[in-house]
């Protein structure tokens, strides 16, 4: 009964009046500049990002509802600690502790705990997680991509939706941006990658394709950047792989992790959510 009343009333998923998600911008690209992971190693992430994310219909076709969504960040070196906060717009709201680290050329994420809110008795908010890239949009530093969300309670998928952040005081990375020149990294994987399922219960497998003799290294992350396991390294010829990952085995419960994959220096990764 727990678990029905739990799925039946979260919060975010409470649908309004739709509106069409083809409409808006906000999509892991949006005509904008995305950074490459040496521009990225060059970032300064501290302090308030603000702006928008948007709710996600349970068909993923249209936005149900925008939130105000900030971040306050704290950068050491690849790991980032830090506050996001979402305000409804009936005032309703939540400050998350957030965990994340810098993968390439992107930004792991995961709420983790509730510090304060205020909600209606018997909704919970869910957590927000994702691969969020970095944007360069005129002189403005972007995050932007899409952030799925789970309940607080066993980790159960809710609607998700997609962030688009920018950087509150962007006067230390000014130089960088102009650096960047016009040139996109995009958001396009290089090569063929995928996880299943995700999320998963206890295991799941990593299937990749190389176009070539390569140098492969996959390892497995927690959200706060530590290692977990390493699941190869050394040489593959061209063809198609899978590597799983038993998170059981591994000792690890912490709900959120990312596969680290580097073919020959180019490094690709994805965020696997463990059901609890």
């Amino acid at each position: 009964m727990k678990r029905t009343f739990v799925t039946l009333f979260a919060f975010l998923m409470v649908a309004s009046v739709a509106v069409n998600a083809q409409t808006s911008d906000v999509t892991p690209t949006g005509g904008r500049q995305i950074l490459n992971a040496t521009q990225v190693a060059k970032l300064d992430l501290n302090g308030k990002w603000s702006g928008k994310r948007h709710q996600y219909s349970w068909d993923k076709k249209s936005f149900i509802e925008t939130f105000q969504y900030e971040f306050d960040l704290k950068q050491e070196g690849d790991i980032i600690t830090g506050t996001s906060t979402i305000i409804s717009s009936n005032g309703e709201y939540a400050d998350m502790k957030l965990e994340g680290v810098l993968v390439g050329n992107k930004l792991h994420f995961a709420e983790k705990e509730v510090k304060s809110a205020i909600r209606p008795d018997g909704k919970v908010w869910c957590f927000k997680s994702g691969e969020l890239f970095f944007a360069k949009e005129g002189d403005n530093l972007k995050l932007v991509g899409a952030t799925p969300s789970y309940m607080e309670v066993y980790n159960y998928p809710c609607s998700g939706g997609e962030t688009d952040l920018v950087k509150v005081d962007n006067s230390s990375n000014v130089q960088v941006l102009v650096n960047a020149g016009t040139s996109s990294a995009g958001t396009e994987d290089k090569i063929s990658i995928s996880v299943f399922p995700n999320p998963f219960v206890e295991t799941t497998t990593l299937y990749y394709s190389l176009t070539g003799d390569s140098k492969v290294k996959a390892e497995i992350y927690d959200i706060s950047g530590k290692m977990v396991t390493s699941l190869f390294e050394g040489n593959q010829k061209q063809g198609s792989y899978n590597l799983s990952f038993d998170a059981k085995s591994s000792g690890s419960l912490n709900g959120i992790f990312i596969v680290k994959l580097v073919i020959n220096g180019e490094v690709y990764s994805r965020q696997l959510v463990q059901m609890r």
